[in-house]
């Protein structure tokens, strides 16, 4: 193997590395990328969508380093072969601020 291969095979084995441990880590795919631990998941929407399925999932987190509570929003995305997951960490402010922008959209 020349020089070339074995830097590649060793970046890969790190990045592969980190988010295997977070998974570990953290419980959950959603926990490994918004760095905290599921506390519950409050509920899921069904999204419409082309093809596949997409899902938003809200989910009260805490995270690790400070006890500090705040919510994650994930959304799913799934079709035949292939998936993508698109994580959002937002403060209890945050979340607080668009519920009542979604709830003034709604009425």
């Amino acid at each position: 193997m020349d020089y070339g291969t074995i830097i590649f095979l060793a970046i890969f084995a790190l990045v592969a590395g980190r988010f295997v441990y977070g998974r570990l880590k953290y419980g959950s795919w959603s926990g490994a990328f918004l760095k905290g631990s599921i506390t519950r998941t409050v509920g899921e929407v069904d999204l419409r969508g082309g093809v596949g399925t997409q899902k938003l999932t809200v989910q009260l987190m805490s995270s690790s380093d400070n006890g500090e509570e705040f919510v994650g929003l994930v959304i799913v995305a799934k079709a035949a072969l292939a998936a993508s997951m698109q994580p959002y960490k937002l403060s209890k402010t945050q979340a607080r601020e668009l519920a009542g922008y979604l709830n003034q959209a709604a009425q």
